[in-house]
């Protein structure tokens, strides 16, 4: 575990991406993005196998869904904002709050490690 004060939006691809490693990434639905789900650039993930994807905030705190191809592998071809008319978008909200609540009580745990 790396020790940082900044946010993954901040923080440079570190999972040998060719298309962002050393940089920040902002956008996260380029076809040729190889990035992992531990990638330090990569915002606060929930791996959903239910949904054979996983979801995240974006830089403006909108859910975003990207399928799976394989484990700790995705397809960032077909990643898209979830909102309405997106399957997910029902439950949108609750996850969205608890992703966004998470973030902020582990804040205050990122200097006591």
């Amino acid at each position: 575990m790396h020790r940082t004060n900044r946010n993954a939006r901040e923080r440079a691809c570190d999972c040998r991406c060719p298309i962002h490693h050393g940089q920040a990434r902002s956008t996260y639905n380029n076809p040729d993005c190889h990035c992992l789900a531990t990638c330090a650039s990569q915002p606060m993930t929930l791996l959903a196998p239910q949904i054979n994807g996983a979801v995240f905030l974006d830089v403006t705190n909108a859910l975003w869904y990207v399928p799976s191809l394989e484990p700790g592998h995705w397809d960032w071809r077909y990643a898209t904002p979830v909102d309405v008319g997106h399957p997910l978008f029902p439950a949108s909200t609750l996850i969205t709050g608890l992703l966004r609540e998470t973030h902020a009580e582990l804040l205050p745990l990122l200097y006591r490690l």
